[in-house]
């Protein structure tokens, strides 16, 4: 078997920058991507193909068969170990056993063997079926500012107990509504300062010189409005100046904001909020925030409470996957994202080359004539060998004798590694016929 090594100039590496555009409309629960319309799900990028159009017991589920409590990885799961892994102490004061038996909260993280399988513990040899993921969607979600902050469950030392508790929001000895969502967002945001000082949230942190109506208002102690886009849709991160949001009410247009200035300000090209910054992009994590409450339509959506209220890029993508219920009055209201992606394809370029005078000799059997039959030779002991045997003329034909030209076919390109090991196999669509003075370059090109 022949092998040759690549040179410098065999092998080349490309990356090809691609632009995914993609066009979302949201209506009545459900968001539609570059128009496809699926049965399951909400709407989405279909994460696995497999179950892409499949519903009910049509969709492919995985299995996991559960092993021996004493047999397989970490056999120590076969009983409940409580996260962190304290379990006693010395004198076992009044905490640590409640803290050990989790106060009867069955909310607490826990793992457990053997696993239950329809309320039952699974035994040996049983399965566990879950079903695949279907989607990837766009997730919407309304963060107000608040005056209280709830802390879900802790553990109170001085009551030996699991507690609740609600957190008054306090600054400067003074109650003061506090948005947690766009505070947690508020370091992320600095990097984008440099291309609008929109991104400063707190005033006190604004640099010198911007414009008053960035300086007076505090993203941290306001409503937001926050559209999250999963990186599976837009790679490595949102294209400047490609978000564009329309709003619409009985299908008549009300609002458009677009990033036109590529700077990540959202501002709006029509309707009531024309010429004003009604949002933020965050290119690189795929959040859009919306921040204006201007009215864009009086009355027009029925939100939570029942209420109407005047539609505002605060309520844009409502039912997107953020728990509200579509309701009569909503169903007037629809939403159309557009925005593209930057993604990066890298590949490798391979260049194989069969010069002239190689790759002329096979052992496949085919490549030796059949027909005459070989002088084997043996002796004593374990001594034998084959006779050797001429070379098929596969150039002559039944009507006309041609002279002898040593032929091969190729047929495959394997491709090694510096061990020797093999990798990757090209296989062409038809084999190339080379002879002595045949001279081919093979061109490959793989994927990273």
């Amino acid at each position: 078997m022949h092998r040759f090594e690549f040179k410098k100039d065999d092998l080349f590496i490309n990356r090809l920058k691609t632009y995914p555009l993609y066009n979302v409309f949201i209506y009545q629960e459900k968001s539609y991507v570059n128009k496809e319309t699926r049965p399951t799900g909400s709407g989405g990028l279909v994460v696995f193909d497999i179950n892409r159009n499949a519903t009910g017991s049509y969709e492919a589920e995985m299995k996991l068969r559960v092993n021996a409590i004493d047999s397989g990885f970490k056999p120590l799961f076969k009983s409940k170990i409580h996260q962190p892994l304290v379990k006693s102490h010395s004198g076992d004061y009044q905490w640590t056993s409640n803290y050990q038996d989790r106060v009867s909260v069955s909310s607490k993280v826990e793992a457990s063997y053997p696993p239950l399988v329809n309320g039952v513990p699974a035994s040996a040899g049983d399965f566990i079926s879950s079903s695949y993921g279907i989607e990837s969607p766009i997730t919407r979600r309304l963060a107000e500012a608040s005056n209280t902050l709830t802390v879900n469950d802790y553990y109170n030392l001085s009551l030996g107990g699991i507690t609740t508790s609600t957190i008054p929001v306090k600054h400067d000895g003074s109650q003061r509504p506090y948005n947690l969502t766009a505070s947690a967002l508020q370091n992320v945001a600095r990097k984008y300062t440099t291309l609008s000082p929109h991104f400063v949230f707190v005033p006190e942190e604004s640099p010198t010189g911007l414009i008053p109506s960035v300086g007076t208002r505090d993203l941290t102690r306001s409503d937001v409005n926050f559209i999250f886009i999963p990186s599976m849709y837009y790679g490595s991160s949102i294209k400047k100046g490609s978000v564009e949001l329309n709003y619409y009410i009985t299908g008549s247009k009300v609002g458009t904001c677009a990033d036109i200035n590529h700077n990540g300000t959202l501002i709006g090209t029509s309707g009531s909020t024309s010429g004003s910054v009604v949002g933020l992009v965050l290119y690189d994590e795929g959040v859009i925030m919306l921040t204006s409450s201007v009215s864009l339509e009086s009355n027009s959506i029925e939100y939570i409470s029942g209420t109407p209220r005047d539609g505002s890029w605060l309520y844009y993508g409502t039912t997107l996957n953020d728990g509200v219920e579509a309701s009569n009055t909503l169903a007037s209201a629809s939403y159309d994202l557009n925005f593209k992606g930057v993604n990066y394809v890298s590949s490798m370029t391979m260049f194989a080359h069969a010069k002239k005078g190689h790759l002329n000799h096979s052992n496949n059997p085919t490549y030796r004539d059949l027909e005459f039959e070989r002088n084997q030779i043996t002796g004593s002991g374990i001594t034998f060998a084959e006779g050797t045997s001429d070379i098929a003329n596969v150039v002559s034909a039944s009507y006309t004798s041609a002279s002898f030209d040593k032929v091969t076919y190729i047929s495959k390109v394997h491709i090694y590694d510096e061990d020797g090991n093999l990798i990757g196999i090209t296989s062409m669509a038809r084999p190339v016929k080379k002879t002595l003075e045949d001279e081919y370059t093979f061109k490959m090109k793989i994927d990273l």
